[in-house]
């Protein structure tokens, strides 16, 4: 997970460079911005690992929706670039997946995720009709999630630091010179978990709890341009 977090690392360091070194090379072509950000996040837990209090193989997947909010700070670098580091927070996620192999589960995991994830992105832009600009973009970054899973016998709770990836696609629309309103669609995958089981009660280790998390969002954005 170290490494993982890393490139996440490198990624927000990509974006400094870019900000610090794009006014060298086009100071009067450069337009910075900050933008807020709003949206429902459609989460996936896909869950793994094996409780061994069974033993059993935990399975399933789940999904919840919550309010995403975010907030932005870019660059346009050019009229068809820009770039942007995003941070974004998804919190109280509840998931409930199997403790027992189905066709027969009779013991559930109950799981709460909170996650905060920084990502830097580019945007390109090479069509603009009139006020109207479509959009394509992708970005890497770090995600920081924090697990509690429960399902009556065993438990575990854990934070984790991950590598995380997004695209994204939209629309623009320019109000005046400095405002411009954004619709958008981002998948964002925020990688993996693997925390370790122990028996309520005793704490006895009892095997391991993983999970794949990954979100679909649709976001409305307003930008500011200094």
């Amino acid at each position: 997970m170290k490494k993982l977090a890393m490139v996440g690392f490198l990624g927000f360091s990509i974006a400094i460079v870019v900000f610090c070194s794009a006014p060298a090379f086009a100071l009067d072509k450069v337009k910075f911005y900050v933008e807020g950000e709003v949206g429902a996040s459609f989460v996936n837990l896909e869950s793994g690992g094996i409780n061994t209090a069974g033993p059993h193989k935990n399975t399933g997947d789940d999904w919840d929706t919550v309010v995403v909010p975010a907030a932005h700070f870019g660059a346009e670098l050019f009229r068809f670039l820009r770039a942007d580091i995003g941070f974004n927070y998804r919190g109280s996620l509840n998931f409930t997946t199997n403790s027992f192999e189905p066709p027969v589960p009779t013991y559930f995991y109950k799981t709460d995720v909170d996650t905060y994830s920084l990502m830097f992105s580019l945007f390109f832009e090479p069509i603009h009709y009139k006020n109207w600009t479509p959009y394509v973009g992708a970005g890497v970054g770090s995600t920081w999630i924090d697990i509690k899973t429960n399902d009556t016998v065993v438990r575990a709770s854990d934070n984790e630091t991950n590598f995380a990836w997004q695209a994204e696609a939209g629309i623009q629309y320019e109000l005046t010179k400095h405002f411009t309103l954004r619709l958008g669609y981002r998948y964002i995958n925020m990688g993996s978990f693997d925390i370790p089981l122990k028996t309520i009660g005793s704490g006895t280790p009892a095997g391991h709890f993983k999970g794949d998390l990954t979100a679909h969002d649709v976001v409305l954005g307003l930008r500011y341009r200094f």
